[in-house]
């Protein structure tokens, strides 16, 4: 169920709360305030369905410029189960990762407008992004260099995979993050309580 914040407007994707209540308090992360959400409001989307998500399906965030890539990422991930949200440039993925609330990010270092390198600085520095620290980023390039791996990791991404690896490590790398991650602390995701 996509909602919009009645006070910042941002999207805020919950599953379908099992009450009958019409009306929701909800701490919405983008504003930090406690919002009432009407439920009937429903934001409908392309890839809206008429049956209502009833548990949560990992989603996975994949941020690259090369539609070829998107694609084969897509497909490996979906045979996997997991739910797939793409971003063509660093820009989009910022935006999808504060509409989407991805469980794990595969991010692409060499792309236009704004590079891998960005969005981390931005995902791990920026007071906008403090909510989302806590999603493990696992980089993705054509080329390893040693000296960007420790950049990487002073900016905090989880791990890396080359770009020539992905058909075949990439479902394994992804489960092997949130094995790791799922035994870390979140932070305190919203509430929802009936009004």
């Amino acid at each position: 169920m996509l909602l919009k914040c009645p006070n910042c407007g941002s999207r805020i994707r919950l599953t379908t709360p099992e009450m009958k209540e019409k009306t929701i308090r909800y701490l919405c992360l983008s504003c930090e305030q406690i919002v009432r959400l009407n439920l009937s409001d429903e934001i409908q989307t392309s890839s809206s369905t008429t049956t209502p998500r009833t548990s949560h399906t990992t989603r996975i965030l994949v941020i690259d410029d090369t539609v070829p890539f998107l694609k084969i990422a897509q497909e490996l991930l979906s045979k996997a189960g997991f739910e797939v949200v793409t971003a063509q440039d660093g820009a989009e993925g910022l935006r999808k990762i504060s509409e989407e609330h991805p469980d794990v990010i595969v991010l692409d270092l060499l792309m236009p407008k704004m590079s891998g390198f960005e969005v981390l600085r931005a995902l791990k520095t920026s007071h906008h992004y403090k909510n989302y620290k806590h999603i493990p980023v696992l980089v993705t390039s054509a080329a390893y260099n040693q000296a960007e791996s420790q950049i990487l990791h002073d900016l905090g991404a989880n791990g890396f995979i080359s770009k020539d690896a992905i058909p075949e490590f990439l479902t394994y790398r992804i489960k092997k993050l949130l094995e790791r991650t799922d035994k870390i602390p979140r932070p305190q995701m919203p509430l929802v309580s009936p009004e």
